[in-house]
């Protein structure tokens, strides 16, 4: 018995380190997580609500918007938590550390800033690129449900 009391006492000791170092990578990891998917997705959700809130009356609008947001509120926490636990499974803390590094690099944010700025050419250029590039799906998915419909033409 007085052998197993030390084994068991190295076994929780190695059980409390690894599950220490588990929360440190699922910390590093939802660190990189909110820098980048989260804050990029936060924005993009933000235009996309606008436009499609501005047909509606003021009150109407307003009332929606609430909505909304929780919802997607509830949704960033779902892919917050869920991210973090996926990286900090697949990449070790030191992995995590340097990733975190390269997103803390000011030219890296500048590079970010552009491509997050809808403003910029760099986001016209992409959401132009994805606009067409979703036509082309839908298109070639309506010829194959229409009778006689040929392939979608490429255009010019």
């Amino acid at each position: 018995m007085t052998k197993t009391l030390p084994l068991l006492g190295l076994a929780l000791a190695l059980a409390l380190g690894s599950a220490a170092q588990a929360d440190e990578r699922v910390a590093l990891a939802r660190g990189i997580v909110e820098a980048t998917v989260t804050k990029n997705l936060g924005a993009a959700f933000q235009q996309a609500r606008e436009r499609s809130l501005a047909a509606l009356p003021p009150e109407q609008a307003d009332r929606l918007r609430a909505e909304l947001d929780k919802g997607f509120a509830d949704e960033r926490t779902k892919l917050l938590d869920e991210l973090s636990k996926e990286y900090a499974q697949k990449f070790s803390t030191d992995e995590l550390k340097h990733i975190a590094k390269i997103y803390e690099d000011p030219i890296y944010q500048k590079f970010q800033a552009v491509n997050a700025d809808p403003n910029s050419l760099a986001s016209t250029i992409t959401k132009t690129a994805v606009t067409r590039m979703m036509n082309m799906l839908a298109m070639a998915t309506m010829s194959q449900q229409q009778p006689g419909a040929g392939p979608v033409p490429p255009k010019q």
